[in-house]
């Protein structure tokens, strides 16, 4: 282990001479979501810090800069946070107002079949985008939110196949994308390398189970644009890329080629050894790049246009 004294955790790096690991969630961090805002060019990340049974949810920027912070809800396609009792903009617009559910229904309408299937139809029709839980169907019309909270199959003239009939909705504007992974894309272009692996921990297959166990230390490199070396290990079992994943935003949504994203899950195995957290990996001198100066003149726009909004309430 001494030749690789280079290789540290990513938790505890200190970069290199021209690149810096910026640590978004810490080591202890369990990542539960990652997606991207099309329209605005922001990662929803959210973490769990297992040490002290905290969550948050995290808008972070193409260069790994964290621009604010949120309590928990579940995502929708169209940027909603959603809860069973209310819905929250945050993701689109910053307000972080909740914000109630209008009840499309009377008293009448919940009593008689008729009037509720017309009611539930003409709304699912409007909709852009439908959401069903438990809780009841969920509708967006013209940017506002109702919710028919009222089963329907407890109405005898239901049909059994409403379910199918009234599928959940998508919009057409899907705003959170998935973060896709490039492990694989940049072990192949040798842009990231295991250099080594230093096993510290194995048990052969025994009888029927035929299968080994391997863990140790991964040593890699990252060759960065700037022509710096990125050394770091990470301990994992069974292949580095089952525990580690590597990501870059594609330039066509906004994002540079110069800076990577590394997420890491820990295997609770080796509590000691292998470690969580999000990471970016970025230029020290990122202020200087295209990115960033698009990305101010994208803010100062989106100011002003808040601003001008505010004026012509």
């Amino acid at each position: 282990m001494q030749e690789y004294f280079e290789y540290e955790d990513l938790y505890k790096h200190q970069g290199t001479e021209n690149y810096e690991v910026v640590i978004i969630y810490n080591e202890n961090s369990i990542i539960k979501e990652k997606l991207i805002e099309e329209k605005q060019q922001f990662l929803s990340v959210i973490g769990r810090d297992e040490k002290q049974k905290i969550s948050a949810r995290k808008k972070v920027d193409f260069l790994g800069n964290t621009i604010d912070k949120f309590i928990i809800y579940k995502t929708l396609s169209d940027g909603t946070l959603w809860g069973s009792e209310h819905y929250v903009n945050w993701l689109l617009n910053g307000d972080t107002t909740k914000h109630d559910y209008i009840d499309p229904l009377t008293n009448e309408d919940k009593k008689n079949w008729g009037k509720y299937s017309e009611k539930f139809d003409e709304l699912y029709n409007k909709a852009s985008c439908v959401y069903e839980n438990f809780t009841g169907y969920y509708f967006k019309v013209d940017n506002k939110w109702f919710k028919i909270e009222e089963d329907p199959l407890r109405f005898k003239d239901c049909p059994e196949n409403f379910t199918k009939l009234y599928p959940a909705k998508d919009p057409k504007d899907i705003r959170m994308l998935p973060l896709k992974e490039s492990m694989e894309d940049l072990m192949k272009s040798k842009t990231i390398k295991v250099v080594d692996y230093i096993q510290q921990d194995s048990e052969k297959g025994i009888g029927l189970n035929p299968i080994k166990f391997s863990s140790g230390y991964y040593m890699l490199e990252l060759y960065l644009p700037q022509g710096d070396t990125l050394k770091f290990r990470r301990y994992g079992a069974m292949g580095v890329s089952s525990e580690m994943f590597v990501y870059q935003i594609p330039k066509a949504l906004g994002g540079s080629d110069q800076v990577f994203f590394i997420e890491q899950e820990p295997n609770s195995m080796y509590p000691n050894k292998s470690f969580a957290g999000f990471y970016a990996i970025r230029p020290k001198n990122y202020k200087q790049l295209p990115e960033y100066k698009f990305q101010l003149e994208k803010e100062h726009q989106q100011a002003v246009e808040k601003r001008i909004k505010i004026l012509e309430k």
